[in-house]
């Protein structure tokens, strides 16, 4: 038995073992040599393993970007609005921090022609088109036209019933809203931009004006959330404002539309305590939709009052011993607030951690960490485990999704463009790029034998695309393909 064998094998046998027992197997397991991980990467061609993964999951984004109504002049087009759209979002999925950049990066032969290909598109210019050309196009375009396309691929997504694993009871989509700010300045942004006002009335003070987004993302794996619906949050154009628009009023924006493009879904929102609300909880009652949010004590009060009375008389506490601690769930159900009936859980961890290195080392501590969410999903003694944890899943809202996309490579808080329209088609192609980026990454025939840093997988792929010319492999890309992922 080779050594590949041998990794396959205990790998295997990893994930068919309990969490508790799979320490053996991780000590077993054979370290692969940075030779042996770079001979199992060459054997495939990243760039046709890219073209075929957009082929087989997303099937219908070249024929959706060619269907948006270019808003150019007729007579003074070079280029298909579908390179200039495609050109954007290999950029992102490259990990190419500007715009500039991706005129220098894609300035080979090779790539040019490959574009031209993914977007199923005879030549008609012998380079892609520079990075003002993009941006003047993406002044043009209205913002909402690629919110339809990011709505298409999420029900072809939807339908292939490929995830239906992560739906929470068997029948809800978990989506997690969370804010983010994008670029700031100390100078004036657009009209629509807010403001605020930092060390108020000192000599120090100054304003700042920067651009926010709510953003609502669909999990589908563990490894895999994406974009499924986006709400600006900006203040009417060229007007004085006594109050900005705000995240919450954003919120009840984003619920609207993502019930009108996703009228049937059956879904839970995941959210933190910002939105435990009488008015939350009404939006979510007439849409027929189920909630799991952070709860603060500050949020309701008079919940955390009934719990902390009735949590000793329905004696639902639970407590489990662990290598180094200890983990505990309580619930309290069918509180009412308001003529809703909601359920208030509490999950808290205890660890014991020995620091191995600086000047604490050898000292022990003891890691403390307790959270409590709010929801209107039957709670009982078998489920409400599970309920904490779709609960703390919120967090991957802000890993997987706005930290990859602010520090791994997406530069989401970089201005593309001065021009907010703009600047709003950019944001709706970087989430088509991760969206792609992440299945990628998770492939698991690919990456599951090595370990690769995001910017690794990214660079190689981006060299693969330089230096592999696809129409040679056209009949094989065609091939129909099974995506396991890791």
């Amino acid at each position: 038995m080779g050594r590949c064998e041998i990794i396959e094998l205990t790998t295997k046998l990893f994930f068919r073992t309990p969490i508790k027992e799979r320490r053996f197997y991780y000590e077993a397991r054979i370290k692969i040599t940075r030779k042996e991980a770079r001979e199992h990467l060459e054997q495939f061609k990243l760039a046709c393993e890219l073209a075929r993964l957009v082929r087989h999951c997303f099937p219908d984004l070249v024929p959706l970007l060619r269907q948006i109504p270019d808003p150019r002049n007729q007579s003074y087009i070079t280029y298909p609005g579908v390179i200039l759209l495609m050109t954007r979002i290999l950029s992102s999925i490259f990990y190419i921090s500007s715009m500039r950049k991706t005129s220098e990066e894609f300035n080979s032969q090779t790539m040019i022609r490959n574009i031209w290909m993914l977007c199923e598109e005879e030549p008609t210019a012998d380079e892609l088109p520079y990075w003002e050309t993009i941006n003047r196009y993406l002044e043009r375009l209205e913002p909402e036209k690629l919110q339809d396309v990011i709505n298409c691929l999420c029900r072809r997504l939807l339908r292939s019933r490929t995830f239906e694993d992560m739906r929470i009871r068997g029948k809800y989509w978990q989506v997690i809203i969370d804010g983010t700010q994008l670029y700031s300045s100390r100078e004036e942004l657009d009209g629509k931009s807010l403001h605020r006002t930092h060390n108020r009335g000192t000599e120090k003070e100054y304003r700042e004006d920067y651009y926010y987004v709510l953003e609502a993302k669909l999990v589908l794996h563990p490894e895999i959330i994406i974009s499924i619906q986006t709400e600006f949050v900006d203040n009417e154009d060229g007007k004085e404002m006594e109050k900005q628009d705000c995240e919450r009023k954003a919120c009840w924006r984003l619920m609207e539309k993502l019930k009108k493009a996703f009228p049937r879904l059956p879904v839970c929102l995941c959210a933190d305590s910002l939105y435990a609300c009488e008015g939350f909880f009404e939006r979510c009652v007439e849409k027929n939709w189920r909630y799991i949010l952070r709860y603060k004590e500050g949020s309701i009060p008079s919940v955390g009052a009934e719990y902390r009375e009735l949590k000793g008389m329905e004696k639902n506490y639970r407590e489990y011993a662990l290598k180094t601690g200890k983990k505990w769930y309580d619930y309290v159900t069918d509180i009412d607030y308001n003529g809703y009936k909601v359920n208030l859980i509490e999950y808290g961890e205890s660890m014991e951690h020995v620091c191995v290195k600086g000047k604490k080392k050898g000292e022990a501590r003891t890691i403390r960490k307790e959270f409590w969410f709010l929801t209107d999903l039957p709670a009982t003694a078998k489920n409400v485990e599970g309920l904490a944890e779709r609960g703390r899943m919120r967090w991957k809202i802000e890993n997987e999704g706005f930290n990859a996309q602010k520090k791994h490579g997406y530069c989401l808080e970089h201005p593309f463009s001065k021009n907010y329209q703009a600047l709003k088609c950019h944001y709706y192609l970087i989430q088509i790029g991760h969206m792609i980026g992440q299945f990628m990454d998770a492939w698991e025939r690919i990456w599951k034998k090595v370990k690769q840093s995001l910017e690794q997988k990214h660079r190689r792929m981006l060299e693969a695309m330089k230096e592999t010319p696809l129409k040679e492999y056209r009949e094989e890309i065609k091939k129909k393909i099974q995506i396991r992922f890791i």
